[in-house]
Parts: structure tokens; C-alpha cells; sequence
């Protein structure tokens, strides 16, 4: 049932805030697969076995990504390479993938490092410190393999180039960035810029340069200023660090906001920035169209005590178009 309460909220915010990966466009193409190539190409370097792709679906990524640590998919690499290089070299695959969901299922919000301590505690720590060092993560692009592998086959050369004005080293093929699939549709876009006075900007893990390249002309409808692209700050302020929020808000003199997001991750981010500032509020709106899990990921917005949570972005257009088109609408408790 409707919760027309919560539509009226979503219209009388100050501003509106977007995820990018997930929510403007759909990224199983491209991230994903950069996750999978990118082990592939690390574990026959370093272990020298390369693992089939079936060692890592969809539903796993997923996993990690549920924890609310996961937002940056190099940090899912990292798990899984550093899980595999812990295993012995001839366990079976089907061990290794149940010890993968194994890993997954252990680690939590503080991402990379409840991983860290799960295998030290299953493993010898010395062991785990000597691959963590052999790995050099997190290291940057240029002084880490995995961070430079994973942006040369999601980049391509010529934005690669670009975002770390170095020459690529490992991969001169296609971009998988090309296999980004845009979502937001122009009139979402013009009714939503619209109604709240172009006070519209996004938050995402990308890069300036990888919205600038999938969202293209569609991008400038988003404050430029207000936006945040979390990939070309400090590492401390990733998500769920509600840093972005509050740099958005601040520069749009906002002190209420929807954010759309796909992931527990965005739904912690905006929980905390609510928590963190008294004065302002923010209506958390999930978007579930592009996980491998619908009814799950809707399950989890739902205990998470989402606000709003629909398929599709373009599904606003009609909620602030039209307030009677149906969507899965959870009351604040």
C-alpha cells in the first residue's frame, strides 16, 4: 500500500541526490566484469593458475557488496585474490567457491580489513601479512598491480591515460567502460531538474572522467560543484562515510534530500549523515532493477528501514509526476 505520506516528503526536499553505478546506469557489464578479468589476470601472475570466471559470479560480488564495506570494487578484487592465495594451490574449485561465499559472508562494513582478520584468524597471520605485502594494496594506481590492472581493462588506454596521466602497462584493448548501459532517461532527468530548481548533483565511487564518459551530455544536468566522485578523493571519505552527503548538501544550502542508491552501503551512508547532522533530514530511496538478487536486495532495503524503494530510477518520474504510480513503500520507523 502507498504511503502517500513519504510521496509528499519526496517532493518537498531541498534537493536530490544520486548514485551513479546501480541507479543511472547499469554496470554489469563493465565493473563487473573488470572484477572478474582483474582476478583472472592477478591470480595467474601471483599464484600462476588462472581461476575460471565461474569461481566468481555475479551472486558472489553481490555478497560483498551486501556487508556495506564493498563500495569499491578494487576492495572486492583484494578480498578474493588474498582469500585464494590463502587456499592451497590444489583445492578443487567447488571448495574454493564455498570458501569464497565463505569469506563473503564473514566480512562486514569495515570492508578489506574484516576480511584481513577473518583469514588471519583461519591462517597463520605471518602468512596473511606476507601476501597482504606481496599484494601492496591499498596502494595507489602506479604502486599497486591490482588498482593498475583493474583501471587499465575498465579504462582503456586513452582513459587511463587521462585519469592517471601514466601510460598503460598490462592491457591496450577495449574499455569496459564501453559496456556501461545508461538507465536515467531524459525526462526523469528534466521533470526531477525541474521540480527541485536543478538542485540535483550525484555521489558515486566512479570518477569525474567515467561519469563524464557514460553519462555524457546527460551529466551537466547535475551540479557540477555539488557533485562527488569519491574515486578522485581520499580514500577515508569512501562510502559509508557520509562525507559526500554533507559536501552536497553544504554547497546546495540544502538541510533535506532524497538519495537514490542501489546498495546497504548507500542506505548507511544516508542513515549516518541523518544521524551525524540533527538538523538535517535525507529520504533514502533503493533501487533494486539491477541486482542478480531482486527480492532479496528489496528484503534488505526493507529491513534497513529504506524510505522508498523501486525497481527502476525512471520510477520517480512518475512518484513526483504522478504520486499514484505504485512502488514498494516502507514507513519510517
Amino acid at each position: 500500500m502507498i504511503d502517500h505520506k513519504q510521496i509528499e516528503l519526496l517532493n518537498s526536499v531541498d534537493c536530490a541526490l544520486f548514485d551513479i553505478d546501480g541507479v543511472l546506469v547499469d554496470v554489469r557489464d563493465s565493473y563487473s566484469l573488470a572484477i572478474k578479468k582483474t582476478i583472472e589476470f592477478i591470480t595467474k601472475l601471483v599464484i600462476g593458475t588462472s581461476f575460471s570466471r565461474k569461481l566468481v559470479p555475479d551472486t558472489l560480488l553481490l555478497k560483498f557488496k551486501q556487508t556495506g564495506g564493498f563500495n569499491n570494487e578494487v576492495d572486492i578484487c583484494y578480498a578474493i585474490i588474498l582469500a585464494l592465495m590463502s587456499r592451497p594451490i590444489k583445492e578443487s574449485p567447488l571448495d574454493k567457491r564455498h570458501f569464497l561465499f565463505t569469506v563473503a559472508e564473514n566480512a562486514d562494513e569495515t570492508g578489506i580489513f574484516s576480511v584481513e582478520e577473518y583469514l588471519s584468524e583461519l591462517s597463520n597471520r605471518s602468512h596473511i601479512e606476507k601476501l597482504k605485502a606481496d599484494l601492496v594494496y591499498p596502494a595507489p594506481v602506479g604502486k599497486s598491480l591490482l588498482p593498475t590492472v583493474f583501471d587499465e581493462l575498465f579504462y582503456g588506454p586513452t582513459l587511463f591515460r587521462e585519469q592517471h596521466n601514466m601510460k598503460p602497462q598490462h592491457y591496450h584493448g577495449r574499455p569496459l567502460i564501453d559496456n556501461d548501459k545508461l538507465i536515467i532517461k531524459n525526462r526523469t532527468l528534466k521533470v526531477i531538474s525541474e521540480r527541485f530548481h536543478r538542485n540535483i548533483a550525484t555521489i558515486s565511487g566512479r570518477s569525474r572522467i567515467a561519469a563524464q564518459h557514460t553519462l555524457r551530455p546527460l551529466l551537466r544536468t547535475f551540479n557540477p560543484m555539488a557533485s562527488v566522485f569519491l574515486e578522485d578523493e581520499d580514500r577515508r571519505h569512501w562510502k559509508p562515510n557520509p562525507y559526500s552527503i554533507r559536501k552536497a548538501m553544504d554547497y546546495l544550502g540544502a538541510k533535506s534530500a532524497f538519495y537514490v542508491g542501489d546498495s546497504i552501503e548507500d542506505l548507511f551512508m544516508a542513515k549516518r549523515a541523518e544521524r551525524d547532522e540533527a538538523d538535517i533530514k535525507i529520504l533514502f530511496v533503493g533501487v533494486y532493477g539491477c541486482s542478480v538478487r531482486p527480492e532479496e536486495t528489496v528484503s534488505r532495503f526493507i529491513g534497513g528501514h529504506a524510505d522508498i524503494v523501486i525497481k527502476n530510477v525512471n520510477n520517480l518520474f512518475h512518484l513526483i509526476d504522478n504520486p499514484n504510480h505504485n512502488a514498494i513503500i516502507k514507513k519510517r520507523l
